[in-house]
């Protein structure tokens, strides 16, 4: 986007120049000539008084006398009333289409001087070759100003591009830039409400799976205590004790439909954003390591357990970057990461390094806490080895 609007910056630029030169080559061009036609009249007039002079005079009109008046890209002709023309060019003199003449008649014939159209044509060259010179120091500073506006431009459109990437892989803490450019601001407002939107999808599809949860699986617990109770009675007869066996039986089958919604709810959180363990943990622990580098630290990574279970990487990496972001302000030395993906597909991510100052209550490890518990899950600090604090993120699968 900077690179077109750059272009099309320095094409309109040159393009306005361009017909503003071809406007003023033509104005020019006639400027020229009425200058020269003038000085052309002026100089027959001057050199027609001379010769009216010298034939008043008695003395011959004929080339020595003529070559005295003549420049050097100019053509003098006297045609007597009697005799032949004298003629005397000029050693730069072309006698062309665009030639530029003055006549006077005399007493004593008709005095005419023309000067060579190349003249005009070479000061025209001569301007021209300044205006190319100016036109070319005009389009370095288009190019430049044209950078620089469409770079004021393109910024918050490629920040929101970045933020919207980031919404798409399931984040909600989105960095949206200020802006006076109403799209841009149209852009971010809508990027925002759809993260906070996001947001509450999440703290809606949890309280629905604790409800849901509740609400079927304990009135299911205590049917199938009852039947249970009812299978244990020998008085019972044999065909009632058959449909308590497969009233149980129901009960199970529906307690796992129950169980299986529940999941279903807080899985897929993206459609299609969901990636293997093993990729969002290599991926995670390189952009850190480089980040702790620059603190003169070292982050070491393992991946244990189910490596090929999915998870949307958003909320992860928004999770991520708070607890580390905490290791970096409270803690000291080396930091470690462990992910570990068991068989019913919930993440245990763990955050290990000294700390020198608790982190229970820091803002950083509050802000995790309400997206891990948004997400169905739970954050806890316990104690590691060799003094070590670990953090500890349980997720379930999403």
């Amino acid at each position: 986007m900077r690179k077109r609007l750059t272009l099309a910056f320095v094409l309109v630029t040159l393009f306005l120049l361009g017909a503003a030169g071809v406007v003023r080559a033509v104005t020019l061009d006639g400027l020229l000539r009425e200058r020269e036609g003038e000085h052309v009249f002026h100089q027959a007039t001057a050199v027609a008084a001379v010769v009216d002079q010298q034939d008043r005079s008695g003395q011959p009109i004929d080339r020595d006398f003529l070559s005295d008046f003549l420049a050097s890209d100019t053509q003098v002709e006297f045609a007597p009333d009697k005799g032949q023309p004298v003629v005397v060019d000029g050693p730069d003199f072309r006698a062309d289409d665009d030639a530029i003449s003055s006549t006077v008649v005399l007493d004593a014939g008709v005095l005419t001087i023309r000067q060579s159209g190349e003249v005009i044509q070479s000061l025209v060259r001569a301007d021209m070759s300044a205006a190319l010179v100016l036109l070319g120091v005009v389009a370095v500073a288009a190019a430049v100003l044209g950078y620089l506006i469409s770079w004021s431009l393109s910024a918050p459109f490629q920040r929101l591009a970045v933020a919207a990437s980031a919404l798409g892989r399931g984040r909600f803490d989105l960095d949206l830039p200020p802006t006076r450019v109403p799209e841009a601001r149209a852009i971010s407002e809508a990027l925002g409400s759809s993260a906070v939107a996001l947001r509450e999808r999440l703290e809606r599809e949890q309280q629905f799976a604790m409800h849901a949860s509740h609400v079927l699986r304990t009135p299911l617990t205590g049917l199938r205590l009852q039947l249970e109770e009812m299978t244990l009675d020998t008085s019972l007869p044999a065909e009632s004790h058959a449909a308590a066996i497969r009233c149980m039986t129901a009960v199970d089958e529906v307690n796992e439909v129950a169980g299986d919604l529940v999941d279903l709810s807080r899985r897929g959180l993206i459609g299609g954003a969901q990636i293997p363990l093993r990729d969002l943990a290599t991926s995670s622990a390189q952009h850190w390591a480089d980040e702790l580098e620059e603190h003169d630290r070292g982050l070491t990574a393992a991946v244990e357990g189910d490596i090929d279970l999915t998870f949307t990487p958003g909320p992860i990496e928004q999770i991520l970057d708070l607890l580390l972001r905490d290791t970096i302000r409270h803690g000291t030395g080396d930091a470690r990461l462990i992910f570990e993906g068991d068989a019913r597909g919930h993440l245990r991510m763990t955050v290990r390094g000294h700390r020198e100052t608790p982190s229970e209550g820091a803002d950083l490890v509050g802000e995790a806490r309400a997206v891990v518990e948004a997400l169905g899950g739970r954050l806890q600090s316990v104690a590691g080895p060799d003094g070590t604090t670990d953090l500890v993120a349980l997720l379930p699968r999403r």
